[in-house]
């Protein structure tokens, strides 16, 4: 009998141990005892359940000059081998996102190169799981001015569309796009002609073989900068753009499409108004559009960041989405965080978690920038970047975090994780305040013009409160004192349509 149940328990042991998920929150540097030797990765993919990611930094111990970055990455977060591109006289740029996964297997680089009186060159670089080179190739610069890559994907047809900017004048920057075949031979080249500063930053091939490109326009005269959005067809045609975001600097942002075919769109929406406030006040936007661009449903989160930036929108198998970006927070905008928001499909609130570092006096560390990231098996994700401050050497090192599938990721340094519920603030015309609440949360709205119906329901979906409001109330006092602490979605309807709706957290009296 005793045997029997130590087998048992031995069994339950096994299958609990084998269901744990490795997670890790490291920072590496090629270089360690060089204080002046700065290193980032800005591009991650996966590799078995191992992973590989690009970036660079200045290899001041060779040639001084700006070098690309390959590592290979364990599944526990360990480094185990580099690859080095570098060349004396010349400065290799690396870009966000730009290493991809191809589908026949192996991995394809984009990025550009220059010297101090040369005008960039664009590469391209094929390898396989082992980093070896398959190969290279140039891609024409044929402007007298400035044009730079930014990101590629694989085309259905096994071959790359590219995405970038070149200027058309001094003052003016175009949207460019790069067709090539499977070895990197272009096929065609097209600019979109944009306002002022404009370039695109991230392309995705859409379920038509169109293209929907991701992009920024910016203007130092106007002082004002707002992301966009394209949809082309196959051939670079543009079908529609979509400016998004208000009249000064809007925070920049990443796109995604969904497993039903829809795109997802979400950026650093301005709220200040320049020259009046001192800093770039921002929340976060998450915007849904139909493939004809038409908005399926857009929502506002939190309060309002000193700085908002989104690098990547990862969307799960269930349709749930991941936003990751950054903001200055704590009164300063010189100390920025990396975060992770989980939304489900309907672009309600599941979870928040912001990530940082403190170096060894405990001290938090100024610059925490996560820009790309994989999904893993689990359901978790990795991501990559970079951290700096003053305080360690090297003062920029590399980043690289994974976490389980509710954003948690432990490590062995010193971590500042803050797990806060992201409220919604407010979808529609309904508010709430104070949120979170204790003993009660006021609702104001707009005069109902009949009967009113609000209803609360928990995290599960149950309605746990339901009450008729009468016309022309603007407001009512809802009494939280017999509600379990947790979230809560408050819905306020009016002739059966949602007239607005926002999330409450219920905290401790």
């Amino acid at each position: 009998m005793k045997k029997n149940l130590f087998i048992t328990l031995l069994m339950i042991w096994s299958l609990f141990s084998n269901s744990q998920t490795t997670t890790f929150n490291k920072t590496f540097s090629p270089y360690p005892n060089n204080p002046n030797t700065p290193f980032l990765l800005s591009s991650i993919a996966a590799m078995g359940n191992s992973f590989i990611a690009a970036g660079g930094g200045f290899d001041t111990i060779n040639n001084n000059y700006g070098s690309l970055y390959f590592c290979k990455i364990d599944s526990a977060g360990n480094i185990n081998k580099i690859r080095i591109f570098t060349r004396n006289g010349w400065n290799f740029y690396c870009n966000y996102f730009s290493l991809i996964e191809l589908k026949n297997g192996g991995y394809c680089y984009i990025g550009d190169m220059d010297t101090a009186n040369h005008n960039p060159e664009h590469f391209m670089i094929r390898f396989d799981a082992n980093m070896d080179t398959l190969w290279t190739k140039i891609i024409p610069n044929d402007t007298v001015y400035w044009e730079a890559l930014r990101q590629v994907q694989e085309t259905t047809d096994h071959g790359f569309v590219i995405i970038g900017y070149k200027e058309n004048n001094p003052y003016n920057t175009w949207v460019m796009l790069v067709k090539t075949d499977s070895m990197g031979n272009m096929l065609w080249k097209k600019t979109i002609p944009m306002p002022n500063y404009s370039g695109g930053v991230q392309i995705i091939e859409t379920p038509d073989e169109g293209f929907l490109i991701n992009g920024y326009c910016g203007s130092d005269a106007y002082k004002d900068g707002s992301p966009f959005l394209i949809k082309t067809d196959s051939t670079g045609n543009v079908i529609w753009i979509k400016n998004i975001g208000g009249n000064e600097y809007d925070g920049s942002g990443s796109m995604a499409i969904t497993n039903d075919g829809n795109y997802l769109y979400a950026y650093g929406y301005s709220t200040y108004t320049y020259p009046f406030n001192e800093f770039w006040k921002a929340r976060l936007n998450v915007i849904k559009f139909a493939p004809n661009g038409s908005v399926i449903w857009s929502k506002f989160y939190d309060s309002a960041q000193l700085v908002l930036n989104v690098s990547k929108i990862q969307v799960l198998p269930n349709n749930d989405f991941i936003v990751m970006g950054l903001y200055a927070e704590r009164g300063d905008k010189n100390f920025f965080s990396s975060f992770m928001f989980k939304f489900n499909a309907n672009g309600d609130s599941l979870w928040r978690k912001i990530y940082f570092l403190k170096d060894g006096t405990g001290e938090s560390i100024d610059e925490n920038t996560l820009v790309d990231n994989v999904l893993n098996a689990d359901g978790g994700i990795t991501a990559c970047g970079w951290v700096s401050s003053d305080t360690q050497v090297p003062r920029q090192q590399i980043w690289i975090l994974k976490t389980d599938s509710n954003g948690y990721a432990p490590g062995p340094q010193n971590v500042g994780i803050i797990d806060l519920p992201y409220l919604q603030v407010g979808y529609g015309v309904l508010k709430v305040f104070p949120n979170p609440a204790t003993t009660q949360a006021t609702l104001t709205f707009p005069p109902l013009t009949s009967q009113g119906l609000l209803q609360v329901y928990n995290m599960l979906g149950q309605k746990v409160y339901e009450a008729s409001i009468p016309k022309n109330a603007t407001q009512i006092v809802l009494d939280t004192k017999a509600y379990e602490k947790g979230l809560y979605k408050v819905v306020l309807r009016e002739k059966g349509e949602i007239k607005g709706q926002a999330s409450l957290l219920i905290g401790p009296s």
